[in-house]
C-alpha cells in the first residue's frame, strides 16, 4: 500500500510540473472563448440589422388592404436574439473565470507547494522516526486540496471540450452558418428594400429555422458554460468535503506506515 501510494504521489507531482497539459488546456480554452465571442458578435450584429429594419419602412403586402411592417414581423425574433446575446455575454464571463482558474493552476506557487506537500508526505511515510498518523493524514488532505487546485480546471477544460466535440460540434457549426446567412439575407432586404410577397413562404420557413438554430445555440452554451461548470464545482466540492470529513482509524494508519 505504501509503495502504491508513493508511486501515485510521485507521478502526480511530476505531472503537475509538465508544461504540455497547461499549454494544451489553454489552447482548448481559447477555442471555446473564440466560439463564445463569435456567437456574441453574431447575435449583436443580427440585433443591429433587425433594429435598422424596424426603424425603416419595409412592408409586406399579403392582399388588398393588408400590409404589415417587416419590423413588426421580426420583433419576436429580435427579442429572442437579445436574450441570446445576454446568454452569450454570461457565457463569455464564465469562460473568462475558467481562464483565471487555469492561470492560477499553472502558477509556480501551486506547483512548488504541491511538490513540497508530496515530499513531506513521503518523508512521513518512509522515515520511521517521523511516523505520525495525524501529520500523515493532514498532509494527505492538503495534497488532495492542492491536486484539485492544480488539475481541477485542466480536467474540466479537457472534459468540456471532449463533451462539446462529441455532442454539440456539428450543431454549433450548422447553426452559426445558417444564422450568418440569415443575417446576410436581412442585410440584403434592408439595403434593397425588396418586396417580400413573391418569396414570403421561403422567408417564413427561414424564420422558423432561424428560431430553432438560435435555441440550439442557447442550449449549447448554457450546458457547456453554465450547467457543466456548476456540476464540476459541485463534484469537486463534494470530493473535498468528503476527504476533509473522512475519519480514519489512527491505529490502522500507523500499521500501514510501519509496513510496505
Amino acid at each position: 500500500m505504501k509503495i502504491f501510494l508513493s508511486v501515485v504521489l510521485v507521478l502526480l507531482a511530476l505531472l503537475s510540473l509538465a508544461f504540455d497539459i497547461d499549454k494544451n488546456a489553454l489552447e482548448l480554452y481559447y477555442q471555446s472563448f473564440d466560439r463564445a465571442v463569435y456567437s456574441f458578435a453574431l447575435a449583436k450584429g443580427l440585433n443591429a440589422v433587425i433594429s435598422v429594419i424596424q426603424s425603416s419602412e419595409i412592408n409586406v403586402s399579403f392582399f388588398v388592404g393588408a400590409t404589415v411592417g417587416l419590423g413588426e414581423i421580426l420583433d419576436p425574433l429580435n427579442d429572442l436574439v437579445e436574450r441570446f446575446s445576454w446568454i452569450m455575454l454570461a457565457s463569455s464571463v464564465s469562460i473568462g473565470i475558467q481562464h483565471l482558474l487555469l492561470i492560477m493552476a499553472k502558477t509556480l506557487f501551486i506547483k512548488v507547494t504541491l511538490l513540497v506537500a508530496v515530499v513531506a508526505t513521503l518523508i512521513v511515510m518512509w522515515v520511521k522516526k517521523l511516523h505520525n498518523s495525524t501529520a500523515f493524514l493532514l498532509l494527505l488532505k492538503i495534497v488532495v486540496l492542492l491536486l484539485v487546485l492544480r488539475f481541477g480546471a485542466v480536467i474540466f477544460i479537457y472534459t468540456n471540450e471532449a463533451f462539446y466535440n462529441n455532442i454539440y460540434s456539428q450543431n454549433y457549426k450548422s447553426s452559426t452558418i445558417f444564422i450568418s446567412e440569415y443575417k446576410s439575407d436581412l442585410e440584403e432586404i434592408q439595403k434593397e428594400k425588396r418586396d417580400l410577397k413573391s418569396y414570403w413562404e421561403e422567408f417564413e420557413q427561414k424564420m422558423e429555422i432561424f428560431s430553432k438554430k438560435v435555441i440550439k445555440l442557447i442550449t449549447i452554451f448554457v450546458v457547456t458554460t453554465v450547467i457543466f461548470p456548476l456540476l464540476f464545482l459541485w463534484f469537486f466540492y463534494i470530493l473535498l468535503k468528503s476527504v476533509f470529513n473522512l475519519e480514519f482509524d489512527k491505529n490502522k494508519v500507523m500499521l500501514m506506515l510501519s509496513h510496505r
